[in-house]
């Protein structure tokens, strides 16, 4: 015998199938959104690694002041960049004057050579004689580090390496004739510049020399060479140098640096007056016979202390350059990129 349900049961039973339907779709579509919403704020926090992140959304107005501190922290990034752009872009400027972009002696040995030329006489005509205190004196065989191609003419493919070096060799000359003009000395002293050493010279993208160089991606990132300088001095000449090779446009990093005294033990007090008679008066032109004899009678021992003395120098100094940022390649015609 069938078991027959009453209206009473069948009522209920439609209400609680309704209400288990509604439960249902507010698990999904509610309770399910909220979570999924709460883990993905967790996440953010979290990966932001601010805690205080709720307390400055959960505040009025959070949220605003949320988005200004983004604005001016994005504003401040910007400034940043044009500062660093600023510092770089003298070293990106120093990079491209050394190579000579858009010369024609950059490229061309033949220009390359008579440009080594006009440049070397340019250095001796400025250079002192032998004996001289005033200017920079030359080795004999002094040709800007390029004594190599003092008889011969360089390959195409040496080119783009020479052409920076020779200028980069120029401007370290000019940089100590320039300290040696301009240093205070008290005791004018010889500054003899004996040896240049450049960087060794390699043919772009082709170190064999074999051939012609083959093509590929531009080279990216900065450029670091070394040159190595011999040369006696005195110290306030080498201070003036390093100063000037600090604060100098191009990028020049002192490296290493090697002193030593050529004066090895102080002189007696009987022989100071001998030994500084007339250097300050022969140095400075002024006074003459009389005026040297004062000086050799009244050379006060602080003066000797802090005066004359020459130094042996051997100091290795980079050259570094910022290459600018090579554009997109352009795909060949019937080539996609």
């Amino acid at each position: 015998m069938k078991n027959q349900f009453t209206r009473e049961q069948i009522i209920g039973g439609a209400v609680g199938g309704v209400f288990l339907l509604v439960a249902v779709g507010l698990g999904i579509f509610g309770w399910g959104a909220m979570g999924d919403a709460q883990n993905e704020a967790q996440a953010l926090a979290d990966r932001k690694m601010k805690p205080e992140l709720a307390s400055i959304l959960g505040r009025p107005g959070g949220a605003k002041a949320a988005n200004q501190e983004a604005a001016e922290m994005a504003k401040f990034g910007g400034e940043l960049a044009e500062h660093e752009e600023a510092v770089v872009g003298s070293w990106r400027d120093g990079l491209a004057q050394a190579s000579g972009q858009g010369q024609e002696w950059s490229t061309t040995p033949l220009k390359w050579k008579e440009k080594l030329i006009a440049a070397n006489e340019q250095v001796r005509k400025r250079a002192g004689k032998k004996g001289s205190n005033n200017k920079v004196i030359l080795a004999d065989d002094f040709y800007l580090g390029l004594q190599d191609y003092k008889s011969s003419n360089p390959t195409e493919e040496e080119i783009p390496s020479l052409a920076r070096q020779l200028s980069v060799a120029e401007r370290l000359t000019g940089l100590l004739m320039d300290a040696k003009e301009g240093a205070r000395e008290e005791y004018p002293t010889q500054c003899l510049l004996q040896v240049l050493e450049l960087p060794l010279v390699k043919a772009a993208g082709n170190p064999e020399g074999a051939g012609k160089p083959k093509s590929g991606p531009a080279e990216t990132g900065p450029i670091r060479e070394s040159y190595r300088l011999q040369l006696e001095c005195s110290p306030e000449v080498l201070y003036a140098l390093i100063r000037k090779l600090a604060t100098d446009p191009w990028l020049f990093i002192l490296s290493d640096l090697r002193l030593e005294s050529e004066q090895k033990d102080f002189p007696k007090r009987s022989e100071v007056a001998k030994k500084f008679e007339g250097e300050k008066s022969q140095g400075s032109g002024e006074a003459g016979t009389e005026g040297a004899g004062r000086t050799g009678e009244k050379s006060p021992l602080l003066l000797v202390l802090a005066g004359k003395e020459r130094v042996k120098v051997l100091l290795r100094v980079d050259f570094v350059g910022w290459r600018s940022p090579s554009p997109g390649k352009v795909p060949e015609k019937g080539k996609s990129p």
